[in-house]
């Protein structure tokens, strides 16, 4: 019998989870910059991390918040943000295994909730989406980072093929305007969108999720035979037979939940 999705996230990444903790793209948080500005953290908030992986956000919150509840579906995921979060001496946060479709928290329970470049493997994100607005306070912030695709459907295609011969358990990198549906459609209100694009190293980024050689040669094969707008788009850089990188968008949102107590 086939594996779920979520079954497949978890042994997916239960493999390869130190490969996240110590991975360029993830320890790269020039993207936190923006994010925790929008969020606009103080030191009495509590914050919930969902879909912490290798925990970098949950360990760069640490120093922003009073408390810090990193959740994660995958176990041995958990084990590694354990270990980025020790190496900041963080002792103010606390581990939960977690779907992000049904987080185990009451109503209202956080000031803040962050999720980053994670949603693109969730089942259901309006699902996701909807529960990280039930566990915010109203009032409260929610942040999320992932990758976003072009609105030609071409270059959708392409990026979200790619990324599921390199990693079965990706469901879909949305477009932009998805996620500002995903958002309202939560009883969200938006107050930042921004993006920025993040160039990845191909050896490490298609060697990261464990897969045999010959899927990450096949990877490769799609990129150095890509038509030109998706070489154009994405960056494709080759050196011969080779690909060295490729480049994708990172879109940042924050929204707010209505209501609370006016602004003095």
């Amino acid at each position: 019998m086939p594996l779920s999705p979520k079954e497949h996230t978890r042994s997916q990444f239960g493999r390869v989870a130190s490969n996240y903790r110590c991975s360029a793209d993830h320890t790269d948080v020039e993207d936190l910059d923006l994010l925790f500005t929008g969020l606009a953290l103080d030191p009495t908030h509590r914050v919930l991390d969902v879909a912490t992986g290798g925990g970098h956000t949950a360990a760069a919150l640490a120093g922003r918040c009073r408390r810090v509840v990193a959740s994660d579906l995958t176990p041995p995921m958990l084990r590694e943000a354990r270990v980025a979060v020790a190496e900041r001496r963080a002792g103010n946060v606390v581990f939960v295994a977690a779907d992000a479709e049904t987080l185990p928290f009451l109503d209202a329970s956080f000031d803040r909730v962050t999720c980053r470049i994670a949603p693109h493997h969730f089942p259901d994100v309006r699902t996701a989406v909807a529960e990280m607005a039930r566990v915010t306070r109203p009032g409260g912030r929610i942040a999320i980072i992932d990758s976003v695709v072009p609105g030609e459907p071409s270059l959708d295609a392409f990026l979200n093929g790619v990324e599921k011969v390199r990693d079965p358990s990706h469901v879909r990198s949305y477009r932009v305007d998805e996620w500002l549906e995903f958002l309202a459609g939560a009883g969200l209100l938006l107050l930042q969108a921004a993006s920025l694009w993040k160039t990845h190293a191909f050896p490490e980024w298609v060697a990261r999720t464990g897969r045999p050689k010959a899927v990450q040669r096949e990877v490769e094969t799609i990129f150095l035979s890509a038509f030109p707008l998706a070489r154009e788009t994405f960056r494709v850089r080759t050196e011969g037979s080779r690909v060295v990188s490729y480049s994708d968008e990172k879109a940042i949102f924050v929204a707010k939940k209505p209501g609370g107590a006016p602004a003095r």
